[in-house]
């Protein structure tokens, strides 16, 4: 499996590295009579999240491709350039500049670390960086950086809120956590301490511990939280396998729990550890599942298969990373639609994305209504809840939608 998704990530790569050439002589100019939109995109292609950070380049290419045949901005076509980061954020600022240099008005970043490393960046050369979830940080003070997810730390306190409501047992439920020492996961353990000890009534906090970036072993880590009743794992792919890998063997037996950051990594964990070491595992989404019944998740599918018929499969498989941003993409080329209307094609750039977004909102079906005011640069306001079922040997939904606790 791991050679597998080496061999697409490497032939990723090469078309993406052809296409970004291609671009340094087209910036700006499309089909005749066109005006090309750059959208930069500053990733991780062959790093630690490359195998789910490759699908979420599918999923942004893809809703551009849409809107590009199906519902065009008239006068524009959108066009995404890549640049692999490798989850190094040294390689952060020569990707801001990559991008620029290239004609993007507006990056896009999967990556917490990226949109730390260029919130001033982007204010000061006015091109906003999108994302899909950043830190507390990145978004606060308000300014340059969107997130379509709420923040992390809120993700964590909806968690620890669902997990208290269906909590049982006499004594008061035993809770801790453990990732690597980035901004996302610290986001995560941040949101779940603060929750916990803001209801001592309800929980035992018993620690969140980060270790460095790249970890795969957690003896000391587990040895601290053998005890908890509910553990939040690592966020991010072998780290999530091995440390649950390590627990089950040295025999925990309580609940796990994690944000949707780790079902991008679904099929390397369920290589590793199998539906039994799983069977139960409560995550928190902010978007719809596959298995969801919407519009907008039909079309996502479409084109997945389109475009992607030899990986679909896998894609499904592996969880959000594809489905997410196709979906998130759909609003934010929606947002470049109404600046062009307003401003036109030639007119458009980062000052103008910005001063749209700020107020802009948009309904999807299967959503809540979702985007972004003055004082809030998160769109989603709403989580569900699944768990991963062996018996179904898929993830199911244990709740409705529910309002995003900051």
């Amino acid at each position: 499996m791991n050679n597998r998704w080496a061999k697409t990530a490497a032939s990723c790569l090469m078309v993406l590295a052809l296409a970004a050439t291609l671009c340094i002589s087209c910036a700006g100019e499309g089909e005749e009579g066109k005006v090309t939109i750059i959208i930069g995109n500053i990733t991780d292609i062959t790093g630690p999240a490359g195998p789910a950070t490759l699908q979420v380049t599918w999923g942004l290419e893809d809703a551009a491709k849409y809107v590009n045949q199906e519902k065009p901005i008239p006068g524009v076509e959108l066009k995404v350039i890549t640049y692999d980061c490798r989850y190094d954020p040294s390689r952060d600022i020569p990707g801001f500049e990559w991008c620029k240099e290239r004609g993007a008005k507006v990056i896009y970043s999967p990556m917490p670390t990226t949109t730390m490393t260029l919130k001033r960046l982007a204010e000061s050369d006015r091109i906003p960086i999108i994302t899909a979830t950043a830190a507390e940080a990145a978004l606060e003070p308000p300014g340059w950086v969107f997130a379509w997810f709420p923040p992390a730390a809120s993700i964590g306190k909806g968690l620890v809120d669902w997990i208290g409501e269906q909590w049982t047992g006499a004594e008061k439920v035993k809770i801790g956590s453990a990732g690597w020492e980035e901004p996302y996961h610290a986001d995560v353990t941040r949101g779940i301490r603060e929750y916990c000890r803001a209801h001592p009534d309800k929980f035992d906090y018993v620690g969140g511990f980060l270790t460095p970036m790249g970890t795969m072993t957690w003896g000391g880590e587990i040895d601290k939280l053998k005890e908890c009743d509910y553990i939040c794992v690592p966020s991010t792919g072998m780290a999530t396998a091995t440390f649950i890998d390590e627990a089950r063997a040295k025999g925990y037996a309580g609940k796990l729990f994690a944000t949707d950051a780790i079902t991008g990594f679904m099929d390397l964990i369920l290589a590793k550890v199998g539906w039994e070491a799983i069977d139960g595992l409560l995550i928190s989404f902010e978007q719809l599942w596959w298995s969801d019944s919407a519009a907008s998740m039909d079309l996502t599918k479409e084109y997945l298969y389109e475009f992607h018929s030899n990986e679909a499969e896998d894609s499904i498989r592996s969880g959000t990373s594809y489905s997410g941003v196709f979906a998130a993409g759909l609003f934010w080329f929606e947002i470049v639609r109404q600046v062009v209307e307003e401003v036109g094609a030639d007119n458009f750039d980062g000052q103008a994305f910005y001063e749209k977004a700020i107020d802009f909102k948009m309904t999807l079906e299967g959503f809540e209504q979702t985007g972004f005011t003055e004082s809030i640069r998160y769109a989603v306001k709403h989580q569900k809840f699944y768990e991963w079922s062996a018996a179904a040997g898929n993830v199911v939904a244990v709740s409705d939608w529910r309002p995003i606790i900051q």
